[in-house]
């Protein structure tokens, strides 16, 4: 810790000084064009050299979200080799967070059809696993031709397990729950590898992320699928921060979704909970990501001898590119200013 750790976060602080702040984000909020989004970004940002490749063009925002993801990718590939042993392979595992998230959009939109560019300007985290031939995805016509394109992948077994539920009834649901309860149970497991003093930030940063989902998880099933308790359970996340199994359990046992509240044990995730019900946001993810910014903020540079600054660093980055994102996507679909500001991750702009 004491050779890798400074080394890496010299670099993060010299990245973290120029992030984009309030005032950035109040500019690109007005604006009313992709190219306007684009010309200050690269004018007045330090995604500037990230940006070089377009300018000059005429920016789409595929295009422009395409270099923001793999920006990130960049500063996760940067990271990742100045990792060793334990951390390394827990990083390495943390970002396949990003192949999941593609391989649920792959799931969503492989029936319809798509050109080799759409995937690769699409699924740019799959892409970069060199077990996935992403041509071959423009040919599959049915769930066993994806079975096939990620027979040696470790989500295989997965996929296969729902193999009938998906031709018979296309839902998803169970499918991208066990991949994630598969993937952060192997990372709570490597997260205790890299010894109590890392993973102490590790569980305040990840767990606090775990035990959101769950109750997001428990919020959702009760109101859309009608499932027993101890199926309910069969898909939690054995990550536990603030929330134990017993307090999940109740959860799974309430009547109306909303009593949910009743069980929540700490005041923060209630308060976060009741917020989204008011509002009536089913998914909750603003309010959940802008606790989880907020956390990453406060953690952020407590040391230069853990893992904790490294890990909030990444949640940062990965949310101020969701932000632009959204933004970009707002400009699309002609949405007002305070529209925008509902679907933004990060608050007082």
């Amino acid at each position: 810790s004491v050779v890798q750790y400074p080394a890496i976060n010299a670099k993060i602080r010299a990245i973290t000084g120029k992030m984009l702040n309030d005032e950035d984000y109040k500019a690109l909020i007005n604006f009313t064009t992709v190219q306007e989004i684009f010309n200050y970004l690269y004018n007045n940002t330090y995604y500037h050299d990230k940006l070089e490749e377009l300018s000059g063009l005429d920016v789409h925002r595929r295009r422009l979200e395409l270099i923001l993801k793999k920006s990130f990718l960049e500063d996760y590939l940067t990271i990742s080799r100045y990792l060793r042993s334990s951390s390394k392979e827990f990083f390495q595992h943390l970002f396949k967070k990003f192949e999941i998230e593609d391989l649920k959009m792959l799931l969503q939109t492989m029936l319809i059809e798509h050109d080799e560019d759409y995937f690769k300007n699409s699924l740019i985290y799959l892409d970069v696993n060199s077990k996935i031939d992403i041509q071959k995805l423009t040919s599959i016509e049915s769930y066993h031709d994806l079975l096939a394109i990620f027979r040696e992948t470790e989500y295989y077994d997965v996929l296969k397990r729902f193999t009938d539920n998906y031709e018979q009834n296309r839902n998803l649901f169970p499918i991208e729950m066990s991949l994630d309860l598969q993937y952060f149970s192997k990372l709570e497991k490597l997260g205790r590898e890299t010894g109590k003093n890392d993973y102490k930030y590790i569980e305040e940063l990840v767990g606090a992320q775990v035990d959101l989902l769950n109750i997001q998880w428990i919020y959702r099933i009760k109101k859309y699928y009608s499932l027993s308790s101890t199926e309910i359970l069969n898909y939690i996340i054995p990550f536990h921060y603030k929330v134990l199994r017993g307090d999940f359990k109740k959860m799974s046992q309430v009547d109306e979704p909303s009593n949910i509240l009743n069980f929540i044990p700490y005041k923060k995730y209630r308060d976060l909970f009741e917020k989204a019900i008011l509002n009536n946001n089913d998914i909750f993810e603003k309010y959940f990501l802008s606790f989880l910014l907020n956390k990453s903020l406060k953690v952020k540079s407590l040391s230069f001898f853990n893992i904790g600054n490294i890990i909030a660093y990444l949640f940062i980055k990965e949310y101020e590119i969701r932000d632009i994102i959204t933004i970009v996507e707002g400009v699309r679909y002609s949405l007002n200013v305070d529209k925008m500001k509902e679907y933004m991750i990060r608050d007082g702009v």
